[in-house]
């Protein structure tokens, strides 16, 4: 089936994408040729818009290269196209944390990258670092959050998790740890772990109450070291650390991203599910959005030594209070 196409349609748009992906060195028509099993005339002919694409090419385009259809088809609309991803019992920890760990490759991936991290909670890489802090956290979200059956009647013991597991939650810390990143956070970010183990205490949800203890100081621990490293303003993987502080707003968990041409924003919710977006007109509105916020946030990465003292302060009387 062959139909005309003008130089402002969807195909050439979508073309487009990838073209501004590859590299001067790199043909389209070859890329695609290769790819969809056609002949370069025939490639080159879906490239002048002479022939339109199959939905099975666009689905083998899409899935090789990773481009946006929503930032297509809705650029300019009030509409939003979104990419919805939730994880319930039977979207397994290790799926989950396979795609967190394909979300940062991209990123790292990507030779000029912005990512502003808007963020409610403290991110949850920053965990993974931590082995007993990450089996926690995971432990709480499979048994309260996604209400995993095989969680229903266990309490929480050290040691539960697969090793598999955690090796997967420290590779995402460790490509975390490695990208450059802004981040916006409240006093709140500790709260969220806080009244998790509050909770548990509450409930009886421990093996040992002495674990409850032992996860506090854990996290008094924790505080400090990222304390240590915004002080230098860089993650043990080398990635720079800028965080500001922001006394007005609770971000919400959000994430602008900026890697090389293309423009995307994640918000988590629901703790453990994502929604993503590439189209445009809502990147354009969000990074806005992001810009604004650090403009009313204080800088305390590298400088401002007072006002990080003053905010790390009250995470930690937070965390003391609980110690008690």
């Amino acid at each position: 089936m062959t139909s005309s196409l003008d130089s402002n349609s969807i195909q050439t748009a979508f073309l487009s994408q990838i073209k501004n992906k590859l590299s001067d060195s790199t043909s389209l028509a070859d890329e695609m040729a290769e790819l969809l099993s056609i002949s370069r005339d025939s490639a080159y002919r879906r490239i002048r818009g002479e022939t339109v694409l199959s939905l099975d090419e666009v689905k083998k385009l899409y899935d090789r290269f990773g481009l946006s259809l929503d930032a297509i088809v809705s650029p300019n609309s009030n509409v939003v196209l979104i990419q919805h991803q939730a994880a319930d019992y039977t979207y397994s920890l290790k799926e989950w944390l396979n795609s967190l760990i394909y979300n940062l490759e991209l990123a790292r991936s990507s030779q000029n990258l912005e990512l502003i991290f808007a963020a409610k909670d403290i991110p949850v890489f920053q965990y993974f670092r931590h082995p007993e802090l990450a089996e926690f956290k995971l432990f709480v979200w499979s048994k309260s959050i996604i209400k995993d059956p095989a969680y229903e009647n266990k309490a929480y013991a050290p040691n539960f998790l697969p090793r598999e597991i955690l090796a997967l939650a420290a590779k995402a810390w460790d490509l975390y740890a490695s990208i450059p990143i802004t981040e916006i956070w409240s006093d709140e970010v500790i709260n969220g772990t806080l009244k998790q183990i509050e909770f548990y205490v509450e409930c009886d949800y421990f093996e040992n109450q002495n674990q409850a203890a032992a996860l506090v100081e854990q996290l008094s621990q924790f505080i400090a070291q990222i304390k240590a490293e915004v002080t230098e303003g860089k993650k043990p993987g080398g990635g720079s650390m800028t965080l500001y502080c922001n006394e007005i707003l609770i971000p919400d968990n959000t994430i602008f991203a900026r890697m090389d041409s293309q423009r995307v924003v994640y918000i988590n919710y629901n703790t453990m599910d994502l929604l993503t977006s590439y189209q445009n007109s809502f990147c354009e509105i969000t990074e806005n959005y992001m810009r604004n916020l650090i403009k009313n946030s204080t800088l305390i990465s590298a400088t401002a030594e007072k006002e990080r003292n003053r905010f790390f302060g009250k995470i930690e009387d937070k965390i003391l209070v609980h110690k008690k």
